[in-house]
C-alpha cells in the first residue's frame, strides 16, 4: 500500500475558488440594558415574611457550619498532598 503525499483532511480543487460575492452588511450591535443601580443611603426593604427570615438564618448558619468542616479538613491532610495508598 503506498503513502499518500496528500492529507485526507484537506480537498484538492482543481479550480480556484470562486470569490465572495458581496460581504454581508454589518449590523450595529445591540445597546447594552442594564439594571438601575440602587439609590445611595437607602436600606434594601426588609423581609415581613417571619419564614423567610427563619431560612435565611438557618442557610448561613449551615455555610459557616461548612465553612468550619472545610477548615479542619485541610488542616488534617498533609501539605506534600496525598500519600500513596499502594506502600506496604
Amino acid at each position: 500500500m503506498a503513502n499518500q503525499s496528500r492529507c485526507r483532511c484537506r480537498t484538492v480543487r482543481s479550480a480556484p475558488a470562486p470569490a465572495p460575492a458581496a460581504a454581508a452588511p454589518v449590523l450595529p450591535e445591540p445597546p447594552v440594558r442594564r439594571w438601575p443601580h440602587p439609590v445611595e443611603g437607602a436600606e434594601p426593604v426588609q423581609d415581613l415574611d417571619p419564614a423567610l427570615h427563619y431560612i435565611r438564618c438557618a442557610l448561613s448558619y449551615q455555610n459557616q457550619l461548612l465553612a468550619d468542616i472545610k477548615t479542619l479538613l485541610q488542616q488534617l491532610v498533609p501539605e506534600e498532598g496525598p500519600e500513596d495508598t499502594g506502600k506496604p
